[in-house]
């Protein structure tokens, strides 16, 4: 979080609300969101809502989404995307599929 708080930015916001959060990208009323720990019944709809307004979704690693992985970095851009990708350190917390 320290890294990504040097990048210029307008601001930070938590919501606590992890399908607001993603929704609120898909609107367009924030650029970018990361998360570890969510679960693939978080993501798939958020994932089909953002790419259908221009967004993408990637993996924290910078990799494809991996919808059973358990973490997400969504933008507005790709290279917003791999910005915050390339700050995060990937924490692993399982796999859905493994459950």
């Amino acid at each position: 979080m320290e890294r990504l708080l040097h990048a210029k930015a307008h601001g930070v916001r938590v919501i606590g609300s992890s399908t607001l959060a993603l929704c609120h990208l898909a609107s367009g009323a924030a650029d970018a969101y990361y998360q570890f720990g969510l679960h693939c019944w978080d993501l798939a709809a958020a994932t089909v809502i953002i790419r259908e307004a221009g967004g993408i979704v990637i993996d924290t690693s910078g990799g494809p989404l991996d919808l059973m992985a358990c973490r997400v970095v969504a933008a507005s851009t790709r290279e917003m995307a791999m910005l915050i990708a390339q700050a995060l350190q990937t924490i692993n917390y399982g796999r859905d599929d493994e459950k």
